[in-house]
């Protein structure tokens, strides 16, 4: 299955009884300070503001993986822009950074495995497309590693990593032998590959007794990235001290490849865009 508008299950108003649940969590929300997500009976979560790309990507995932995603059952209240109120399932399991706090050795390094084996998958997708950007072929992409605003598409990888560096030349860094040699490389030199491009602990759903990963959820970055990115996304953010096994899990997880090197160009990168770098980039 490709991925589509994700328009595939439809959009219909938003029912009353819902919008009276939505509006009793939201006054909880602002006493707890908890994220866009209504718990709902039997197992379902509705989740606001939406936007088209993560409900393409859960779909696409889905339909050609195995990987346990949330799995989209309505679609209300769509917006011109696109974004609309889903119901979905809820997935079992605590956010992994919780989870390790009780997990073993063992059930850590058996879980690094289990997310290389769904980060094979991933890899194994074929490119729906040619360009970088988002799940549906030929649209922006969305990760906030590259600001608050939509990016691309970019036609080839030269372009991408162009907007990366701010839109500087390559010349410009002369002193980072990290990013010349990341960004220098001939086109082709990495494969187009798709990943969640967020793929965190937090983002990530464990049995705390057993270590097991029982979902990869908030796809909104997914999309088709240069293979390395999946890598060096997983630690925009930095490492808290409670997820460093989980992070040395990874790094000696053989089946998740690894990139050092354009990591530390990422680093470099990092620190001259700052906090707001890419707001006043355009991607165009």
């Amino acid at each position: 299955m490709s991925p589509t508008s994700a328009n595939s299950t439809g959009s219909k108003p938003l029912p009353k009884w819902l919008q009276v649940r939505m509006a009793a969590s939201a006054l909880l929300r602002g006493r707890l300070g908890t994220g866009n997500i209504t718990m709902l009976p039997f197992n379902k979560v509705v989740k606001t503001n939406v936007q088209p790309n993560e409900i393409a990507a859960l779909e696409y995932v889905a339909a050609n993986t195995t990987i346990p995603v949330p799995k989209v059952l309505k679609i209300y209240d769509r917006q011109p822009d696109g974004s609309a109120t889903i119901v979905m399932t809820q997935m079992p399991g605590v956010d992994l950074w919780v989870a390790l706090r009780s997990m073993t050795p063992g059930q850590i390094t058996s879980a690094a495995r289990q997310v290389a084996g769904y980060l094979a998958q991933l890899r194994q997708l074929a490119p729906q497309q040619s360009v970088i950007g988002g799940t549906i072929p030929g649209s922006q992409g969305a990760d906030d590693r590259l600001g608050s605003y939509p990016w691309g598409p970019f036609q080839n990888m030269a372009d991408f990593h162009t907007y990366v560096r701010l839109g500087q030349p390559l010349a410009d860094w002369s002193h980072q032998p990290a990013v010349m040699e990341v960004h220098g490389k001939p086109e082709g030199a990495y494969k187009l590959q798709f990943c969640h491009a967020d793929l965190a602990p937090r983002n990530i759903l464990a049995d705390p007794k057993t270590g097991e990963i029982t979902a990869i959820v908030d796809w909104e970055f997914g999309g088709w990235y240069p293979e390395y990115w999946e890598y060096t996304r997983m630690y925009f953010g930095g490492v808290p001290p409670v997820c460093e096994p989980w992070f040395a899990a990874i790094e000696k997880e053989d089946g998740i490849k690894k990139y050092p090197t354009e990591w530390k160009a990422e680093e470099a990168v990092l620190i001259r865009a700052g906090v707001f770098g890419y707001e006043m980039v355009d991607s165009d």
